[in-house]
């Protein structure tokens, strides 16, 4: 009879095992650190894409600053240039010519329209945690609330409600077919300003011109004040601007 004998394997210290854990830990806790650097490299090429698009929506706000600003100051100008020779002594008949010269441009009406794209896409999708730099995070939200409270409010709830007045008692003293012959001129025939025949107005009646010009006195007020804060607008837009590409080093 043949006896066996079985082999045993050498029992492994402690100090193996602990290696074996010790390699395995240093191995999940490396590919978590490069995962993490992973994501935090894509989360700051995001974070500079979002920065990239809010210098585009800052240059488009800028432009729409000077091109709002310069139409309320023209507006203004011929409201200033209007009221005398409505409120001088002469029949306004006599120097009808001159009235309408300038009644044209207040039908001349410029929407500010808010480039908010990018900061919409900021807000809505929960993307604001990926603007880390909180100096800019902050001139953002200032800018967005100056513009959605000062601007934006301003214009829809008292400028347009005015310019709609202001037209709206204007025909009742102005024959349209004034303006309608004038505003060719935008659409390539430049056709010089022409009388009607007359009578030149619907009506001379001294109430209604004086309603009419206290009527032009509000609305210059509020174009006034309306450039004040689109001013303020642009310059908030071109602080943040110049704040955006020197934290994030961008031309």
């Amino acid at each position: 009879m043949e006896v066996h004998h079985h082999s045993h394997t050498s029992r492994k210290k402690w100090t193996h095992y602990f290696w074996e854990f010790l390699m395995l830990f240093l191995a999940v806790f490396c590919g978590f650190l490069a995962e993490n650097q992973r994501e935090h490299f894509i989360e700051h090429q995001r974070e500079k894409e979002f920065m990239n698009s809010m210098l585009s929506d800052l240059r488009s706000d800028t432009a729409k600053s000077n091109s709002v600003h310069q139409t309320f100051s023209i507006v203004v100008q011929h409201i200033d240039s209007l009221i005398p020779l409505l409120q001088g002594e002469m029949a306004p008949s006599e120097k009808a010519l001159n009235i309408y010269q300038h009644t044209v441009y207040l039908n001349y009406y410029n929407k500010w329209s808010y480039s908010d794209r990018t900061i919409n896409q900021l807000k809505n999708s929960g993307n604001f945690r990926l603007v880390r730099n909180k100096k800019v995070s902050d001139m953002i939200m200032d800018y967005d609330g100056y513009v959605r409270n000062f601007v934006e409010s301003m214009q829809n709830s008292y400028i347009l409600p005015q310019w709609t007045n202001l037209n709206e008692k204007g025909m009742e003293i102005f024959k349209s077919s004034v303006f309608r012959k004038f505003f060719l001129s935008f659409y390539g025939e430049n056709a010089p300003l022409q009388l009607p025949p007359p009578p030149y107005f619907l009506t001379t009646d001294n109430n209604k011109i004086q309603q009419f010009i206290n009527i032009c006195e509000q609305y210059a007020v509020a174009a006034e004040w309306f450039n004040i804060n689109v001013k303020k607008a642009k310059s908030m837009a071109e602080k943040l601007d110049s704040t955006i590409r020197k934290e994030y080093h961008l031309k």
